[in-house]
């Protein structure tokens, strides 16, 4: 079974890559983008760097952000600063790579983006900076902090939160954006190719045999109704053990782990080494059968499961691969 699901994974990954691959052939690089899987699809955006033709969007324009703001934007902005990692990979994604003149330290993907100006953390940013940048628009997340929101738009600037916490939510701040900078058509294209690639793996995924699974963000932190990695797991057909706290991001105790005794545990934090030394948790079947999941905080798998940004659906795959391989070891 488990060679089965490997073949089975590995055919839908290698049939999405032969379709960019065909099409590179003889379209445009943004048609290209939007066929490819969604690593390709950004790769494609950066590769062009060309956000100049002008889109179906009409100025100016009023958005509703995340928070429930509206935001009047006049005229195609040229002069974007993100204030959140996830935004900054949605819009090198959508090619607008090349109106990105500021972004956080945080900001690893894609690789062109450490050639922008960092304007420090998304918690803490340099305010002085960003407003020298004078952006027409600051992509920022819920972090932002509200005096640094007023400082900003005092100098003019227009501040658009985004907030995702589903991956249809992921799709429509991608949509947005791409209302938003005059990129519509990019927009549907790459929410399209991301839809296209969850089916696939929606389909391989539904006939599996039940499975419990517990993601531990960080001392028992983990991942409930309303967050994206439990939105992601509910996807994937397996059972949540911290579906039922009605939090997004509940702290279950060490008892409650035990009692649940999940199939799988899922780490973002601590290693198997020392989960394997907490007390408690060492007598988990899971525990002891090293059906453990670990990503490496900050490392780029960590990165793909936990932003709400265009690379969710490698994460869903990644993750869908590694549960089932664990189960049937």
């Amino acid at each position: 079974m488990k060679r089965k699901w490997k073949m089975l994974l590995t055919t839908a990954v290698l049939t999405l890559a032969m379709t960019a691959l065909t099409s590179c052939r003889d379209n445009d690089p943004k048609e290209d983008a939007a066929k490819a899987s969604p690593e390709a699809t950004a790769e494609a955006a950066e590769d062009t760097g060309d956000s100049s033709d002008s889109g179906s969007t009409a100025y100016p324009l009023t958005i509703t952000d995340s928070l429930g703001n509206e935001v009047a934007i006049e005229e195609r902005p040229e002069r974007v600063i993100s204030l959140a990692p996830a935004t900054t990979e949605i819009l090198f994604a959508l090619g607008a790579g090349d109106r990105v003149k500021g972004r956080t330290d945080y900001c690893s993907y894609p690789e062109e983006a450490a050639a922008v100006e960092s304007i420090g953390t998304y918690t803490s940013p340099n305010t002085e900076l960003i407003i020298s940048m004078e952006p027409d628009v600051i992509f920022a997340s819920d972090y932002i902090d509200d005096n640094i929101r007023r400082q900003v738009e005092a100098a003019g600037a227009k501040v658009v939160v985004f907030s995702a916490n589903s991956i249809e939510e992921v799709q429509d701040v991608i949509s947005q954006c791409g209302q938003i900078l005059d990129l519509e058509a990019n927009a549907e294209e790459l929410a399209a190719s991301m839809d296209a690639d969850l089916q696939k793996i929606e389909a391989l995924t539904a006939g599996q045999d039940s499975l419990s699974v517990f993601v531990d963000i960080g001392s028992f932190y983990s991942a409930g109704p309303g967050s994206l990695l439990g939105d992601m797991l509910e996807r994937l057909h397996v059972t949540n053990i911290a579906a039922d706290t009605e939090e997004a991001y509940p702290q279950l105790s060490v008892e409650t782990i035990i009692e649940k005794d999940p199939d799988i545990y899922i780490s973002l934090y601590s290693t198997p080494e020392e989960l394997k030394a907490t007390a408690g948790l060492s007598d988990l079947d899971c525990i002891k059968n090293d059906r453990i999941i670990f990503y490496e905080a900050l490392s780029n798998e960590a990165d793909m499961i936990q932003r709400p940004g265009p690379r969710v659906v490698q994460g869903l795959q990644l993750l869908a691969g590694q549960i089932y391989e664990e189960a049937q070891e």
